[in-house]
C-alpha cells in the first residue's frame, strides 16, 4: 500500500511538473507584455506594435507582445533565402 501511494505522489508531481513546464506561449506572452519599446525590440519572442485607432472607434496603446506561431516552412524558406541574399550583398 505504501508503493501505490508513493508512485501515486510521484505520478502527481510529475503531471503537475508537465504542465507548468509544457506552456510555452503563456511565458512569451509574460515575458513580453509590460516592457518598454527597447526593451521589446532586444527580445526574440516579442514585437512592437505601435498604437492604432479600432474600427469600433476605441485607441489601443502601443505596446509589447509576442510574436504569433511557427512560420509555414514556404515562409520559412523564404525568410531564409533573404537572410542569405542579405549576406552575400
Amino acid at each position: 500500500m505504501h508503493f501505490i501511494k508513493n508512485s501515486l505522489h510521484c505520478f502527481h508531481a510529475a503531471l503537475l511538473a508537465g504542465l507548468v513546464l509544457g506552456v510555452p506561449s503563456a511565458s512569451a506572452a509574460s515575458q513580453c507584455q509590460g516592457i518598454a519599446q527597447d526593451q521589446c525590440a532586444s527580445q526574440a519572442a516579442c514585437t512592437w506594435v505601435n498604437g492604432y485607432v479600432r474600427k469600433d472607434g476605441r485607441s489601443v496603446s502601443s505596446h509589447c507582445k509576442a510574436r504569433g506561431g511557427k512560420k509555414s516552412a514556404n515562409q520559412a524558406d523564404a525568410d531564409a533565402l533573404k537572410a542569405s541574399a542579405a549576406d552575400k550583398s
